[in-house]
């Protein structure tokens, strides 16, 4: 769909009755307790100030530092491809997308570290809902967020090797065999597993355009399609990855 096109139909969405429409926030706080892999700078407000003035009205200002890969967070292509779009090169168009959930929550509670986003799931959910629709971002739920106060639990810790779920390499080639996709996204640190020594499943989404939502908060019940995604990193010029505020949009069912 034509750029004009998208803008235009998120216009309409603003203006529509905003009742009948549900907004979840599916991102992480920044702040002292954000998880981040170990070497990477965590987020820290370098400077924090805030005063009555000699006028006598309020004023607060801070200042922050922090890896752009950590919390709820973007990866741009060019986090694993050197000829991929940074993230401010990405189009606002493939921004804003159609949503879909694949909740393995029960089989990651039986396989634990061993459970992988694979073909046969992405098969199973086009039989009860048909096809996946061009221009979707893909959401996997392994259940995880419920450990995000506890690093040691969250990344499966053993000493400091990683070992939470991710995606197969089969499933990350039928997500991008498809080209129905913008992105895709979980409630882990990364799409690779944990235990991950090349990262195959970042470099082949990246070297095909398709960007990462990683840290994401899936607390609240989504269904499995039906709902709209706002993506809405921090543009930072030349960056690998950022900050992210994520949310879906759905009906209000009362």
């Amino acid at each position: 769909m034509p750029k004009f096109f998208h803008i235009l139909f998120i216009i309409v969405i603003c203006l529509y009755d905003f009742a009948t429409l549900k907004t979840i926030d599916l991102g992480w706080d920044f702040g002292n307790n954000t998880i981040y892999v170990s070497g990477l700078k965590k987020f820290e407000f370098s400077k924090k100030f805030g005063s009555i003035t000699e006028k006598g009205y309020w004023y607060s200002i801070n200042e922050f530092c922090a890896a752009e890969h950590g919390g709820t967070h973007f990866d741009a292509p060019y986090h694993f491809f050197q000829q991929g779009l940074k993230v401010s090169e990405i189009d606002v168009s493939r921004l804003y997308a159609k949503g879909a959930l694949i909740d393995l929550t029960f089989e990651s509670q039986q396989l634990g570290r061993n459970s992988r986003l694979r073909v046969k799931h992405l098969e199973e959910w086009e039989t009860r809902n048909g096809p996946f629709e061009n221009g979707t971002v893909l959401l996997v739920k392994f259940g995880r967020s419920k450990y995000w106060t506890n690093r040691s639990l969250y990344f499966d810790l053993e000493g400091e090797t990683l070992n939470f779920p991710g995606f197969s390499n089969e499933a990350a080639k039928w997500i991008v065999d498809s080209k129905k996709f913008y992105g895709v996204g979980l409630d882990t640190p990364s799409v690779d597993p944990g235990n991950t020594t090349d990262f195959s499943v970042h470099q082949l989404l990246a070297k095909n355009s398709l960007y990462n939502l990683e840290n994401v908060k899936l607390l609240e019940e989504l269904p499995e399609k039906g709902f709209t995604l706002i993506v809405a990193p921090m543009k930072i010029e030349d960056g690998t990855g950022a900050p992210l505020r994520l949310f879906a949009v759905l009906p209000d069912v009362k």
